[in-house]
């Protein structure tokens, strides 16, 4: 619904809104490009194809602001091994984590370079005003503890200014978060302030999160 893959039934579109707008008023070509997207499998382009072109397949960036960004996940000395940045790679040569690993650096180039864009336009950093939608789903479901706080801190770090909404069935990732909704089949059972909802006697939340701790 937010990147407009699906449009609202009618009777609900004034319902789903970014900052007042309704969502179906948003050009959809104007909307992906401010959101920024991780998916739960990771996506690459064809064996083969070089280690840049598939951090910045639509070339927007410069080849010291990729390594600066593999650098910062941790990715730079496996790319830097297997020839550098134009080298060809395969999907299979990483680990399911720096899979993750590597698709979250794709994010937050993006977001540095249309941070970079800005500054361009309007001749200042864009310091606090850097802002944006940043969506993740499932991101950490198959990576291990360490990976999951790397990548957590690279979130943390990467997208301050950003309204960041998490699909995640790893409860102890949303406990930072402003407000968490716990769904069931499509159903909003309640939502709430995480460390608020995990002290309520009798709340589903807290049910998940201390079954996730037995």
């Amino acid at each position: 619904m937010l990147l407009r893959l699906l449009d609202p039934i009618e009777s609900s579109a004034q319902g789903i809104t970014i900052d007042e707008t309704p969502l179906h008023k948003i050009d959809r070509g104007v909307l992906r490009q401010r959101i920024i997207a991780v998916p739960q499998d990771a996506v690459f382009l064809p064996d083969g194809t070089s280690f840049q072109a598939n951090l910045d397949p639509f070339t927007v960036s410069t080849e010291p602001e990729c390594r600066a960004i593999l650098e910062t996940v941790g990715l730079w000395a496996f790319v830097a091994e297997r020839g550098g940045l134009a080298a060809g790679m395969t999907a299979d040569s990483f680990s399911q984590g720096q899979k993750q690993l590597f698709s979250l650096a794709r994010a937050a180039l993006r977001r540095r370079v249309r941070a970079r864009q800005r500054e361009a336009e309007f001749g200042k950093a864009v310091g606090e005003e850097d802002r944006g939608i940043l969506l993740l789903d499932e991101v950490s479901s198959s990576v291990d503890q360490d990976t999951e706080r790397e990548m957590q801190a690279v979130i943390a770090d990467e997208f301050k200014g950003y309204t960041i909404i998490m699909v995640s069935h790893r409860l102890d990732v949303v406990m930072g978060f402003d407000k968490v909704v716990v769904m069931d089949k499509g159903v909003m059972l309640e939502s709430g302030r995480p460390r608020e909802l995990v002290e309520l006697e009798g709340s589903r939340f807290r049910e998940l999160y201390l079954v996730g701790h037995a």
